[in-house]
Parts: structure tokens; sequence; C-alpha cells
């Protein structure tokens, strides 16, 4: 099999999650439809990407406007599970914001591969995962490894650490052989398909609604 279709593969794998979230849809808890919309857009640029990429059009444009959504709704998700929290998310999304347009508008232009916020938005949502996962070992009871806020946070440091990792090299521009930059994207390509099987598993273990029953 031809490797970009190996990598087609790989980044599509977050379909899986994507349907079980569709099915589970109806019965999970509302604190988990950011999570599901997280999924979603995934789903869909990813999509969109590989039909700019075969008609042999930038797909940079639309993945400039996907990481910036993308982080919006992962905002909403943590303010969703931390709502004593508004204000400090309040003023990261607006800081973010401020990145995003100098980045897209100033310093770079949209349709070029901007790094500096995809640096930025990786780091930042590192932080908010990593403060999660303490909240998370101090107060959370049972059994952390079916937790899904825990399994998402954990992807979360796992596949934003790599690609703030990997981003760097695009900002200051080191000049790698095709050699190593091809390792790095086959890599990237990897750490992607765990974290959306890590994502299928989190939206299987998404406590379902509860039940109440009148009596008479």
């Amino acid at each position: 099999m031809h490797p970009f279709f190996i990598h087609v593969i790989f980044n599509h794998s977050i379909l899986i999650a994507a349907v079980i979230g569709m099915f589970r849809f109806k019965y999970i808890i509302s604190d988990f439809y950011p999570f599901l919309i997280f999924i979603w857009l995934g789903l869909f640029n990813d999509s969109l990407s590989l039909a700019l990429i075969m008609t042999h059009r930038s797909n940079a444009a639309n993945s400039n406007i996907f990481v910036f959504v993308e982080l919006a709704v992962v905002l909403w998700m943590f303010l969703t599970w931390n709502k004593e929290k508004l204000k400090v998310y309040i003023c990261l999304a607006i800081i973010a914001t401020g990145v995003w347009l100098a980045d897209n508008f100033f310093i770079n232009s949209i349709s070029e591969n901007n790094s500096l916020f995809r640096v930025f938005y990786s780091f930042l949502i590192l932080f908010i995962s990593i403060d999660n996962l303490n909240k998370l070992l101090f107060f959370e009871n049972g059994r952390l490894t079916r937790n899904p806020k825990f399994i998402i946070c954990l992807t979360f440091l796992f596949y934003y650490g790599f690609n703030a990792f990997i981003e760097s090299f695009n900002i200051f521009h080191l000049g790698l052989s095709s050699n190593v930059l091809n390792t790095l994207w086959w890599m990237l390509s990897f750490v992607n398909l765990i974290a959306n099987l890590l994502y299928a598993l989190a939206v299987l273990w998404v406590p379902t609604k509860v039940k109440f029953i009148l009596r008479y």
C-alpha cells in the first residue's frame, strides 16, 4: 500500500470514535457533547483536507481555521467540566484569539502552514489537561482507567505534547533533511492513530443519562 494512503487511514481512524458517538449521542450525559463535537469536527476537517489534497489544492487555510475552532470546542468542554473557572477560560479564549489573528493575518498569511498558533494551543491544552488530571487524581473515586475524562486528558497530553514538538521544527526552520521530516511525519501519523483509538475508548465509557422513574 502506498505510504500516502496509510497516512490517510491513520488520520481517518477517528471515524471509529465518530460512529460510536453517533450511536451513543442520545444516551450519554450532556457534559460530553463538546467532546463529540470535537470528534466530528476532526473527521470533517480530515475529510475536507483529503479532498483538497486529492484535487491538488492547499489545505492550509481550512487547517488554520480548524485549529482555532478545535481549541474553542476544547475550552468549551473543559468549561462544561469546570463551570467555576468561567473567567479563566474566557481569558484564555481571548488570548488565544489574539495569537491566532496575529499568526494568520499579521505575522503570516492564513493560506500558509502556520505553526506559531499550533504550538501555542498545544501547550494551552497541555496546561489545562494537567490541571484536570490533578483534579481527577485527588477527587475522583473509582477506576480512573475507565473514566472518560481521565482518558481524554491523558490522550491530550500524549497527542498535543508530540504535536507541539513537531510544529516547533516548522517555526524555527531548522533545515531538516527530507528523511528526518518524513520520519517525523510518520511518527505524528502513528501518534494520531493511537489518540483516535483512545478517543473511541473514551466515547464508549462516557456515562449514560440517569433514568428517573416516577412512583405512583
